[in-house]
């Protein structure tokens, strides 16, 4: 089995990009199964139940969200109707929508989970190990392998993470820093492992915004407005390849198109 993830989506653009290549993405690299992290799709805004719409109907099987999931007000029916869109599970009970899900790949049970990092980003959250071995407990039984995208900061804090659930969940990959690390590896027992697959979105810029609106803000602390980076947009992504007998993984590969 493949299973393609998919960076933070930066811009609308980025949206428009998979939507154009994706599939084609997908059939000359025989993907099986599609993750892609959606959370900035509105450009720092969230997601709308919209440009959620086209990543699924474009390829992916799941979108996976961060700490700007919830900007969006207007996206909360979408999030609490679509199973194959995720927030942070550690969220808590009360935020709308749900931070995993139990998708169908081939016949096989996939199980998605969505968490978030506490280290230099939200450290008011509880407890991620908490929350994904919860899951663990209660999905016991009902799936087949497991996914996870750790939406963090620190590689540390996504490192630790890797190695908790190493053998317990097949693929785990972190996002949130836009920056496609040179990490990826298959852990001792098994997993899958990068601690972030990068961004999709316009590419001359910082972290898919203009760089010029970057740096002004960073030198006078000034409240400038970010604006969209220009450039070529690319998708980076990595690809898995597991064997389902086994579960363990055979294969990490990074790839951009």
């Amino acid at each position: 089995m493949k299973i393609l993830v998919i960076g933070d989506v930066t811009s609308p653009m980025g949206v428009e990009h998979l939507k154009k290549n994706l599939w084609k993405f997908r059939e000359q690299n025989r993907i099986d199964f599609c993750v892609v992290n959606g959370e900035n799709a509105s450009f720092i805004s969230g997601i709308s139940a919209e440009l959620a719409e086209i990543l699924l109907r474009s390829g992916a099987d799941c979108i996976t969200g961060g700490n700007h999931t919830l900007r969006n007000k207007r996206a909360y029916t979408f999030l609490d109707d679509t199973r194959e869109m995720l927030r942070p599970v550690n969220f808590g009970e009360d935020a709308p929508g749900h931070g995993y899900a139990i998708l169908d790949c081939n016949g096989y049970r996939v199980l998605v989970i969505n968490a978030m990092g506490q280290v230099h980003i939200d450290p008011t959250l509880d407890s991620p190990f908490t929350y994904i071995d919860r899951v663990l407990r209660e999905c016991e039984g009902k799936y087949d392998f497991a996914i996870l995208d750790f939406h963090a900061e620190a590689t540390g804090e996504k490192m630790a993470i890797g190695y908790a659930y190493d053998g317990k969940i097949n693929v785990i990959f972190g996002t949130h820093t836009h920056v496609k690390t040179a990490d990826g590896q298959i852990l001792p027992n098994g997993s899958g492992y990068i601690s972030d697959v990068g961004m999709c979105g316009e590419s001359e810029g910082i972290l898919g915004m203009d760089p010029q609106t970057v740096v002004l803000r960073m030198r006078t602390n000034l409240p400038y407005n970010f604006k969209a980076a220009s450039g070529k947009c690319r998708a980076d992504g990595v690809i898995f390849t597991l064997d389902s007998s086994s579960g363990k993984v055979t294969n990490v590969e990074s790839v951009s198109f």
